[in-house]
């Protein structure tokens, strides 16, 4: 980070200070110790390209898009923005353009929703970088994403041909209420209900017409809420009739937007072996995306995707889903060519 920011010391670490997830084993449990760089015991879960490298070949992984965390919502605005402008020079050189990294791996551009300007500039900074194929924002926000001050970031995003991605990122700053009715007591509490989050960020990107303004953005929500989206959406569809001349510019009930929407397969709640009917009323191969969440507690691998899905859904959650989300980012930047090469490396034997 420039000065003055790079001598200011109260900067938190990583780590989940509040709800961290209660297993007893350092750190608490929130990622995997074998993820640890062997040898040095302070180093950072996941911060091994060699070790995320081995990870994405035991899962027959050939690309991998890595959103890495900043700190959490920061009280100074400005350091966030400086944190976010940082975290994506270190990805950019430590992960992305690294020699041993093998051109496997694509990048996020993390930016600061609650300073719009500087978010503007930072997607407009890392917009012809070959290998930034998202724009990163926290779950956690003062105000729902669809609400207008916010417009101009997902604008940019769109024009440059990129997905916005909303992931958790709190827990080790000064965050924001992570319920509706304030914060809860215990992991369990705050686990079970920070993704419904998404959901208020789903129907404001709905209902204040993002969507229709910005007809090729995609939203992918990385950290849960897909299992509740479908009973959500017909509850916001109940009220379509009385309601429609408050959104007079939407052009259609809400449920034809959830295609706009993609969501991450790990850590899935419902039902062990769902059927056929689950995954058709859940659009499951249509919206799923295979996200390993490396190195979280919750990593899961490409054999534990739910089971009883057909050849073509398990392709499309495995592949399709993600091929397409990222298509027009790489055609932009000329490396679509990535995405053919990745599919003959996986026909290779």
């Amino acid at each position: 980070m420039p000065e003055p920011w790079a001598s200011k010391r109260h900067l938190p670490g990583i780590l989940r200070q509040m709800y961290s997830a209660p297993t007893g084993i350092p750190p608490y449990g929130e990622y995997l110790e074998a993820a640890r760089p062997e040898g040095d015991p302070a180093a950072l879960p996941g911060s091994d390209i060699g070790k995320v490298l081995s990870k994405m070949d035991s899962d027959g992984s050939r690309l991998g898009v890595l959103t890495p965390l900043t700190r959490g919502p920061q009280p100074d605005l400005d350091m966030s923005s400086v944190l976010c402008g940082a975290t994506n020079d270190w990805l950019a050189r430590t992960w992305l353009d690294a020699p041993e990294s093998n051109n496997r791996f694509l990048g996020t551009i993390r930016v600061n929703p609650a300073d719009p300007d500087a978010a503007v500039a930072e997607i407009e900074r890392w917009a012809d970088h070959p290998g930034m194929v998202q724009v990163g924002v926290p779950l956690d926000a003062w105000r729902p994403y669809g609400q207008r001050n916010y417009f101009r970031i997902w604008e940019t995003a769109s024009r440059y041909e990129l997905p916005v991605v909303v992931h958790a990122d709190g827990g080790a700053a000064a965050n924001y209420k992570p319920t509706m009715s304030g914060y809860p007591r215990k992991h369990i509490d705050f686990a079970s209900q920070e993704s419904i989050s998404a959901m208020y960020h789903v129907s404001s990107f709905i209902l204040e017409g993002v969507f229709e303004r910005l007809p090729n953005l995609r939203v992918y929500f990385a950290d849960g809420c897909h299992d509740f989206l479908i009973p959500f959406i017909w509850r916001m569809d109940a009220d379509w009739a009385i309601s429609r001349h408050e959104v007079p510019w939407l052009t259609k009930e809400t449920e034809g937007y959830i295609d706009r929407l993609r969501f991450r397969t790990n850590h899935l709640e419902g039902p062990d072996e769902p059927s056929a009917e689950w995954h058709a009323l859940s659009r499951s191969a249509d919206l799923l995306m295979f996200g390993s969440n490396f190195p979280h507690w919750t990593t899961t691998s490409t054999a534990d995707v739910i089971p009883g899905l057909s050849d073509d859904d398990r392709r499309r959650i495995l592949w399709d889903n993600a091929a397409d989300l990222y298509l027009p980012r790489l055609r932009k930047v000329g490396r679509d060519g990535l995405l053919a090469d990745a599919t003959a490396a996986e026909s290779t034997p």
